[in-house]
């Protein structure tokens, strides 16, 4: 018999296609990276449309495995299976909207008790965070205008560690700072 539980969820619109936000879905090495309270994460197996991989959760101190499972075309629905987490179930819904653009859903399952009460877990049981994360992580991993369809990229501006760069029809040129009085 599974405990009581209490369900929040966030929906938002992606700039990319499905076929990217589920590439980020299934790149269970990197959900570090954007997964909020999540200090490493390892792909343990997966076989077709299953996986279960291992969590470190900054907020619970140890490890916490996952079954996930894809669903094709649709989403990805994730369970704790071992572990002290305050979530129990994260469902990822992602649909097609206008031409090359998702529609992404998330919702959480935590369990009632103790932990609702501490503020770092927070983090952890607000869905809109996850969608922030993913959609940091793949505006980061996936550069460009995913969206456009039948266009044609004319300007792109990046902030390396040598300072900002533009391309402006493929032509690449540094920015450099203007001197105090000198347009």
């Amino acid at each position: 018999m599974h405990s009581p539980s209490l369900s929040r969820t966030a929906r938002g619109i992606f700039t990319c296609t499905p076929e990217v936000i589920h590439e980020a879905l299934a790149g269970y090495d990197n959900w570090h990276e954007w997964v909020p309270l999540v200090s490493s994460s390892r792909l343990l197996t997966r076989e077709d449309i299953l996986a279960v991989v291992e969590l470190n959760m900054e907020s619970s101190g140890g490890a916490t495995l996952v079954e996930c499972i894809q669903i094709p075309g649709s989403g990805l629905l994730a369970r704790v299976i071992e572990g002290n987490s305050p979530v129990r179930e994260i469902h990822w819904v992602v649909e097609a909207a206008d031409d090359g653009f998702s529609r992404v859903t998330v919702t959480i399952r935590q369990r009632i008790g103790p932990h609702l009460l501490n503020f770092a877990n927070w983090p952890v049981r607000n869905p809109a965070k996850y969608l922030d994360g993913l959609r940091a992580w793949i505006s980061a991993a996936h550069p460009g205008p995913e969206a456009v369809s039948g266009g044609e990229n004319l300007f792109e501006l990046w902030e390396t560690e040598a300072g900002l760069v533009c391309w402006i029809r493929g032509r690449k040129y540094k920015l450099t700072p203007a001197e105090d009085g000198r347009p």
